[in-house]
């Protein structure tokens, strides 16, 4: 073996194999070793693979992937994962239809040195200045001479060494115009040129008549440098030793070692944007830009046109590529119609070692045995088992979708041929990165469509999946995925809404909903995230449904039911809050379609519902989207709702179920109520003093309010809002007289005021506050008087309720018989004699 191997690979040459044909007897030798002694071969045999194309092509050549193929079913497990190592390698670089099906089958379950010698041109093209193009591939036989050696891209000289050369110094190019003997211009085209890398290399030179002429070199479609360079040889001499791939000498420093794509020499300065467009085409194009639909890639419509608008096509003075030989005739191959420069036949000659090499990709051989579809039955695979370990291997999922996109993301045929996606959690990064190609498509929206509904949205496969891999998913879902154009379009939104409601409700739970709620949860029969990883996830998730919402022309009525269902139907309060800010969020920035909405659908019914809560913070928001609702409903309809059915009274009553007393948070959101003045964020401590802007547009909420406090058990906090709250009522009353009018026509408005303050007040407290409810009855009677039409009866009335209540407890002042009830308050100067 060790002779073999010595013999068969040459390591002053760098490991370049010799001899192709002994890789048959080295494979066949292997049959007969130990696997210790087969698995150190391979591996070395992998990597010597891996150095050079040479290589790849000499395997190629002998079919070794067949040889390989044909062994792997009964080979050592550990020497069939070396080999399929070694397969990947193979493929990557050449696979026949033949060898591919055979590859298919194994899944059911159960290059040289370059010199080509050009014919003599008769008169080189420099009217419209000319540009050379093609594609490389430095494969150098070894490192040693690096620095010493200079291999030539092409040379066009005439006998008298006039003419053009680019030769490569180290990773530099070199472009050289001599214009007599030893005289001449150079450029240098400061780019790294790596070995084993291929590179489209596009150098343009434009002639000016009256000014410098100048060239330009584009790496890659984009511009590496440029400069002033008189490059216009005037001779009427024959270029006749022209040579692509050495120089006039073919010195063994001076040829190049590689691989070559097709060559052009067009007869006209490109552009930058024509240069571009020629780089979308990759490596393996051979054609001469005349057919849109010979090449199975994707491009923008302006490339297109740049492409095959037909300049390029009759600016070809020469072409040669690797698909046009016969035996080492190297056939000119640019359109019969252009004018040939040259003086004879054009057709080249490939000397020494210089082969043709035509490589199959995997997209070719799929697309010849049926297409993407041949991998649809090893989706049904997945659940097999490995046959020494009897485990499932995941891996080979992400694999296969790895593979899937590769195909898709290089052939528009497989695009069109592939229609549904697969449904598997393998690798989140595999499916995000499908879902921003296909957003890229024109055609990928069917195929989005199916990766969204059946993947992405599909909770089932993301439950069990770790907790920063689903944060990742959903993040991407309310940030970049909605906010993509072509995403958006794609998806059906309200099912999309529906669907995550559905998710939350079933699958993202916080607190189990099967006791309270009855709902059946799912997602149960794994692992799961966290509490804390739950809120987290929630939080994307209705990120998600808003953006989704507020993305277009405001809410949906079968999306805003979806939430207002998911809130009537749950009942645990840490399923239930964030939704509901949610719904505070919505109403809040897009009111004019969510009032609506909210009103068609009957959406009072979830704010009786969720008032019933023994959890203040649900029953504070629930009041926002109440404020809200109230705030922008018209006057007309919001008394048919709330006064003829008694829902203010209702109000009272439900915020009295499950609370003993009413807190500073309450006030602060009935108090928004009231003036209309709503805000999403919740204010726990005493609220700014109202000014003279602020109207009373709810009056029945003063009642609600006064219920609250009556039926409040005694504490320093109800003191407190008790207080706030009668101060709030002066300063409104005192600064607008609609505030005023408002409360005086109220029904029996007397009655729960004087509930408000203290009969016999005890503390300095109490009496603070009875003074205050006497100056508001002084406020509102004194307008009554003054400026209301029977205002008298105010006071009739309030005399009336007064004289209810015990006339003795009640009474604050009494003066010989007489009692004195002083309205005055401060920009007021009136006595009133009872």
């Amino acid at each position: 073996m060790e002779k073999l191997v010595g013999g068969q690979f040459d390591l002053e040459m760098n490991f370049i194999i010799q001899e192709p044909e002994s890789i048959v007897c080295m494979v066949e030798m292997l049959d007969q070793c130990e696997p210790t002694c087969q698995a150190e071969i391979w591996s070395i045999f992998t990597a010597i693979l891996k150095k050079s194309v040479r290589n790849l092509q000499a395997c190629t050549q002998v079919g070794l992937i067949q040889l390989v193929l044909d062994r792997i079913a009964t080979t050592d497990s550990m020497i069939a994962d070396l080999l399929v190592d070694m397969l990947g390698v193979l493929a990557s670089y050449s696979i026949t239809v033949k060898e591919l099906k055979l590859f298919f089958s194994k899944l059911q379950g159960e290059k040289g040195q370059w010199a080509i010698a050009l014919p003599p041109i008769a008169k080189w093209p420099y009217q419209n200045g000319f540009t050379f193009h093609t594609w490389l591939r430095m494969d150098p036989l070894n490192n040693i001479n690096v620095d010493k050696d200079k291999p030539y891209l092409y040379c066009f000289r005439t006998s008298k060494g006039l003419g053009y050369s680019a030769h490569f110094v180290g990773g530099c190019l070199i472009v050289t115009s001599l214009k007599s003997k030893g005289k001449g211009f150079q450029h240098c085209v400061k780019y790294d040129f790596k070995p084993q890398k291929w590179y489209m290399v596009s150098l343009v030179h434009v002639y000016n008549r009256w000014k410098n002429c100048e060239i330009s070199c584009y790496v890659n479609g984009e511009l590496a440098s440029f400069g002033d360079i008189s490059w216009f040889v005037n001779t009427s001499d024959t270029f006749d030793k022209c040579f692509l791939g050495s120089s006039e000498t073919a010195d063994a420093n001076r040829v190049f070692c590689g691989q070559m794509g097709a060559v052009y020499l067009f007869s006209e300065a490109l552009s930058a944007a024509q240069i571009l467009a020629i780089y979308q085409l990759g490596p393996g194009y051979q054609g001469t830009f005349r057919h849109k639909a010979e090449s199975d890639l994707l491009f923008a419509e302006h490339h297109k046109t740049l492409l095959y608008d037909g300049k390029l096509s009759s600016s070809i003075a020469f072409s040669y590529n690797p698909r046009a030989t016969d035996a080492q005739l190297c056939l000119e191959s640019s359109p019969k119609e252009n004018a040939s420069i040259f003086v004879h036949s054009p057709h080249a000659l490939m000397l020494q070692d210089v082969k043709a090499v035509v490589t199959h990709s995997v997209q070719s051989g799929i697309h010849s045995i049926g297409g993407v579809q041949v991998l649809f039955p090893l989706f049904a695979q997945l659940d097999y088992r490995q046959p020494s370990s009897n485990e499932l291997d995941t891996s080979v999922c992400c694999t296969l979708l790895s593979f899937v996109m590769e195909l898709l993301k290089n052939s528009v045929a497989m695009q069109d041929r592939f229609f549904k996606a697969p449904c598997d959690a393998a690798r989140l990064d595999i499916v995000l990165a499908f879902s921003r190609y296909l957003s890229n498509l024109p055609n990928g929206i069917l195929l989005l469509k199916q990766l969204c509904d059946h993947i992405m949205f599909n909770p089932a496969i993301w439950i069990h999946a770790p907790s920063k891999v689903q944060l990742t998913l959903y993040t991407y879902l309310a940030t970049e995925f909605v906010s993509t154009v072509t995403i958006y379009n794609a998806i059906r939104r309200v099912g999309t809404v529906l669907q995550v409601m559905h998710t939350l409700k079933y699958y993202y739970w916080v607190l189990n909903p099967q006791d309270r709620s009855g709902v059946i949860p799912k997602g149960t029969d794994g692992p799961r995230p966290n509490e804390r990883d739950i809120f987290h996830l929630r939080t994307f998730l209705l990120l998600f449904v808003k953006q989704l919402i507020m993305k277009d022309h405001g809410v949906k009525e079968d999306e805003l039911q979806s939430i207002l269902n998911y809130l009537l139907t749950l009942h645990e309060d840490d399923n239930l809050m964030d939704v509901l800010q949610l719904l505070v969020a919505l109403m809040s920035e897009s009111p004019a379609s969510m009032v609506q909405a909210f009103d068609q659908r009957n959406g009072i019914r979830v704010i009786y519902k969720l008032l019933a809560s023994k959890s203040e913070p649900i029953r504070v928001q629930t009041l926002k989207v109440l404020a809200y609702f109230l705030k922008h409903l018209p006057p007309k309809r919001k008394a048919e709702v709330m006064l003829s059915h008694g829902l203010f009274s209702l109000l009272t009553e439900r915020l009295m179920l499950h609370s003993q007393q009413i807190s500073m948070t309450t006030y602060n959101v009935l108090f928004e109520i009231l003036t209309e003045q709503v805000c999403t964020q919740v204010i726990y401590k005493q609220h700014p003093d109202p000014d003279s802007t602020v109207k009373i547009l709810n009056p029945q909420i003063l009642k609600v309010i006064a219920a609250l406090l009556k039926n409040s058990a005694p504490s320093p906090e109800t003191m407190e809002v008790r207080r706030v709250f009668l101060s709030d009522m002066i300063k409104l009353f005192n600064n607008s007289r609609e505030n005023r009018r408002s409360l005086l026509q109220c029904s029996v408005w007397q009655e729960w005021m004087l509930s408000l303050c203290f009969i016999n007040p005890r503390t300095t407290e109490e009496q603070k506050i009875t003074e205050m409810v006497y100056a508001i009855f002084r406020i509102l009677l004194y307008h009554a008087i003054k400026f209301e039409w029977g205002g008298w009866r105010v006071w009739v009335d309030t005399l009336s309720i007064t004289h209810s209540k015990r006339r003795d407890s009640f009474l604050p002042h009494r003066v010989s018989g007489v009692t004195r009830l002083r309205v005055c308050p401060s920009d007021y100067a009136v006595e009133a004699i009872l």
